[in-house]
């Protein structure tokens, strides 16, 4: 299965308090509206905007996080403690 991720460019204006208004199609396309919270990405020379996740779905994905476990166990030294620790 192969992904495509496409690019539609819009523009907006700042208004006098550097406010932007999201354009209606991509505001439904990410079921915002009134009140949701968007979260704010820099990189790359730009800025990404995302439907921020709810507090509840943040804590239900860090409970289903199940890493593989190997039952290997390394030895750590006192150094390596102390720099994780600092």
């Amino acid at each position: 299965m192969s992904h495509r991720i496409t690019w539609e460019t819009l523009t907006s204006v700042l208004d006098e308090k550097r406010r932007v208004v999201l354009p209606r199609d991509i505001a439904e396309e990410l079921g915002l509206s009134q009140g949701s919270e968007v979260l704010f990405e820099r990189g790359g020379g730009g800025v990404m905007i995302r439907k921020a996740k709810k507090a509840e779905d943040k804590l239900l994905e860090a409970m289903s996080w199940n890493p593989k476990r190997t039952r290997r166990v390394r030895p750590v030294s006192e150094a390596e403690v102390k720099e994780i620790w600092r």
